[in-house]
């Protein structure tokens, strides 16, 4: 093991990765909302489209974290978003 491969272990060790925070995106009877967990704002949106697009800029805006799509058909879609420091 070289000396580079020892500190980088050494420094995922005592400094672990931040905790990924999830944006929901879903329908409600008023539309599609973006909520990002532990927030309280919800923003609203006439359709899925603007919906998705606000929150993939809020997952990159808070990473590490994830994109959640809830479609009416029942169909669920995942995203991860990696920081540059804990890819």
């Amino acid at each position: 093991m070289t000396l580079a491969m020892r500190i980088e272990r050494e420094q995922q060790q005592s400094h672990p990765a931040p905790r990924r925070r999830w944006v929901t995106v879903a329908a409600d009877g008023s539309g599609w909302y973006v909520r990002l967990e532990g927030n309280h704002r919800v923003d609203r949106y006439p359709n899925v489209t603007q919906a998705i697009h606000r929150g993939r800029k809020l997952a990159h805006q808070h990473k590490p974290s994830g994109l959640v799509v809830q479609y009416l058909d029942g169909e669920e879609e995942e995203l991860q978003y990696e920081s540059a420091t804990h890819p």
